[in-house]
């Protein structure tokens, strides 16, 4: 009886401090989005372990999505998107983000594949779409950001 106890106390604590699993949450930031045409992407590290992550995120693993102009009559849409593939080793610099830290990346919209079809001095929504792929090299849970509609107004100053 003893031997059984002690074997489910062991199995217990093996799977209760195990749980080393990496968790990563993800905040999207469009404050300065209309004046210095900067999205901010935040990840913090919400597990309790150490996690690699991609030094760079590329501002084609960004997307608009749903883009549309707002005009009167609401049709004007623009549908482009694209499948970005990685040919390469898409992961190449990577920095070490300690349990509860986070690490902001700051992305250029006139650098997203978009950013060509949208016509100066005209205001779109949108909503904002980011490929994870390259993230991370190992193997997390990744929650958020919110899908929130983005007005973004192009002036010719970008």
């Amino acid at each position: 009886m003893k031997q059984i106890l002690f074997i489910l106390l062991i199995f217990y604590a093996s799977t209760a401090f195990g749980q080393n699993k990496c968790t990563l949450k993800l905040e999207s930031n469009t404050t300065q989005l209309q004046e210095k045409g900067i999205i901010e992407l935040s990840v913090t590290n919400t597990g309790n372990k150490k996690t690699k992550i991609n030094k760079d995120f590329s501002a084609y693993r960004l997307q608009l999505i749903k883009i549309q102009e707002n005009t009167q009559s609401k049709e004007n849409k623009i549908g482009y998107t694209a499948d970005v593939d990685c040919f390469t080793d898409c992961i190449k610099n990577t920095v070490k983000l300690r349990a509860g830290k986070s690490y902001i990346y700051t992305i250029p919209i006139k650098e997203t594949l978009q950013y060509a079809k949208l016509l100066n001095g005209r205001t779109y929504s949108f909503h904002l779409f980011f490929d994870l792929i390259d993230l991370t090299p190992e193997n997390c849970n990744i929650y958020g950001p919110t899908d929130n509609e983005v007005v973004y107004t192009k002036t010719n100053r970008e």
